[in-house]
C-alpha cells in the first residue's frame, strides 16, 4: 500500500511518527519518502524534501496505475540512442521493416535526430523537442521522414512501458510539394522501347504495362511467367542494400498477386526469353532462372539501366521520366481502358484506391479532355448543319 516514511537526512533511519528529530543521530533535517507498489508489483520510492510534494507524488502514480499511464522510472531513463540501438537490432534480426527501410532510416537518425535527440532520456522528450528537431530540418521530405522514424520508435518505447504518451504523436509534418508525375503515351512508351537495345526492350513494356514495382520487376524469374496464360506472378522482390542484394517478400500482403499482361506484351516477351534465356549454372542459388539481368550477369542496377532509360527517352524526342513513372504509366493506362479503381488498385497491390485516384489517373484525364473536345467538335459540326439548313429556307 502507497505510503509516506519521514527519515533523517544524516543517517537515513526512519523518523517515528511525533518525533521532531532523529532519536539515532539527533539530526533535525528530514526527507519524505514516497513508497508505492508498481503494476509489476515492485515497491518503488522517491524521496522529496517537502511532504505536500511526496503526498501530490504518491498521488499521481496511484492515478496513472488505474488509468494504464503508468511508466517504469527505470526505463525511461534509457537515452533515445540506446532504445534506437536495441531497436534496430531487434528489427534487423525480424527483417521488419525491409532492410531497404533500415537502411533509410539509419541515414535520417544519424543526421537528424542523434545530433539532437540521441542523449535525450525517453521520458524527457517533449512535444515542443519533437517539434524543433523536425523543424531544424530543411528539406520538407526529409522533415516528414524524421517525423515517422521519431513517432515510431518512441510508440515502441511507448509500448514498452518507457513512456506514458508518445510526444509526437498528432504533430503535423510540414507540406512536401509533389513533383508532377509526367506518364507515357501509348505512342510515346512504343517510341522509347524502340529506341531500346535489344535486352532491355521486353524488360520496359512488362514493366509499363504490368505496372510492377522496380523490387518485383527485376526479381522476376521464368517461373513466375506464364506466356499461354499471359500471367506474371509476383511472390518475390530484390532490393540494392549498400551494394549488395536482398531477396524478401512483396512490399505488403496485397502486393503478392497474380497480373494479367496484354497481349502486346507477350511477343517481345517470347523474343527476349529465345535471345536472352534465364541466368543458370550461377553460384547465387538466388540467382537461378532470373530474368532480366545485366551484361555481365548479375541483376539490374536502377543507376546502370536509368543511363540506358535516358538516352533511348532522347532519342526517342522525349525528356527522360522517372523510371518509377512507367508504373504510374501503366496504372493511368489501365484505368483509361477500364475506369475501375478497384481493379487498378489490385493490379498495382494496392489494399485501397486512394493512391489510384489521386496519383495514378493522369492520362485518363487527358482522355478526359480529348473526348470533351469531341464533344465540342460534335457540336459545332450540329450547329452548322442547322445554320445551313435555315439558310436554305430563307
Amino acid at each position: 500500500m502507497a505510503h509516506i516514511q519521514r527519515r533523517c537526512a544524516n543517517c537515513r533511519r526512519t523518523i517515528p511518527q511525533g518525533t521532531r528529530g532523529c532519536p539515532a543521530c539527533a539530526g533535525r533535517e528530514a526527507a519524505w519518502v514516497a513508497r508505492y507498489r508498481a503494476p509489476d508489483h515492485r515497491e518503488r520510492s522517491r524521496s522529496f524534501a517537502r511532504k505536500a510534494d511526496a503526498e501530490r507524488f504518491l498521488a499521481s502514480q496511484e492515478t496513472k496505475k488505474t488509468t494504464g499511464e503508468w511508466v517504469d522510472p527505470d526505463l525511461s531513463r534509457e537515452t533515445l540512442a540506446d532504445f534506437y540501438g536495441r531497436w534496430t537490432r531487434d528489427a534487423a534480426e525480424a527483417n521488419d521493416p525491409a532492410a531497404s527501410t533500415r537502411v533509410k532510416y539509419e541515414g535520417i537518425w544519424r543526421l537528424y535526430l542523434e545530433p539532437r535527440l540521441g542523449t535525450y532520456s525517453l521520458g524527457s522528450i517533449t512535444r515542443e523537442d519533437v517539434r524543433r528537431t523536425v523543424k531544424a530540418v530543411r528539406s520538407p521530405w526529409q522533415a516528414q521522414e524524421t517525423l515517422k522514424l521519431l513517432r515510431l520508435l518512441l510508440y515502441r518505447a511507448m509500448d514498452g512501458g518507457a513512456i506514458g504518451r508518445n510526444p509526437a504523436a498528432r504533430i503535423e509534418p510540414p507540406d512536401a510539394p509533389r513533383t508532377a508525375v509526367r506518364v507515357l503515351r501509348p505512342q510515346e512508351l512504343a517510341a522509347v522501347a524502340d529506341a531500346l537495345p535489344d535486352r532491355w526492350r521486353a524488360f520496359v513494356l512488362l514493366g509499363a504495362y504490368s505496372s510492377l514495382r522496380w523490387s518485383e520487376l527485376v526479381a522476376l524469374r521464368r517461373d513466375d511467367l506464364d506466356l499461354d496464360a499471359r500471367t506474371v506472378e509476383v511472390d518475390e522482390k530484390l532490393v540494392e542494400v549498400r551494394g549488395e542484394w536482398v531477396w524478401g517478400e512483396p512490399k505488403t500482403a496485397a502486393s503478392a498477386r497474380t497480373v494479367h499482361l496484354p497481349q502486346l506484351v507477350v511477343r517481345p516477351l517470347a523474343e527476349h526469353l529465345l535471345r536472352f534465356p534465364p541466368l543458370h549454372d550461377q553460384e547465387d542459388c538466388r540467382l537461378q532462372g532470373l530474368m532480366f539481368y545485366g551484361e555481365k550477369g548479375g541483376p539490374v542496377r536502377r543507376h546502370s539501366f536509368r543511363k540506358v532509360w535516358d538516352r533511348a527517352c532522347r532519342q526517342a524526342g522525349i525528356e527522360p521520366i522517372r523510371l518509377e513513372w512507367l508504373r504510374h504509366t501503366g496504372a493511368s493506362l489501365a484505368y483509361a481502358a477500364s475506369h475501375d479503381l478497384k481493379a487498378v488498385a489490385e493490379r498495382l497491390g494496392h489494399t485501397s484506391v486512394r493512391m489510384v485516384d489521386s496519383v495514378y489517373v493522369r492520362l485518363y484525364e487527358e482522355t478526359s479532355r480529348e473526348l470533351a473536345d469531341a464533344i465540342d467538335a460534335l457540336v459545332e459540326r450540329a450547329s452548322r448543319v442547322r445554320r445551313g439548313t435555315d439558310a436554305g429556307r430563307s
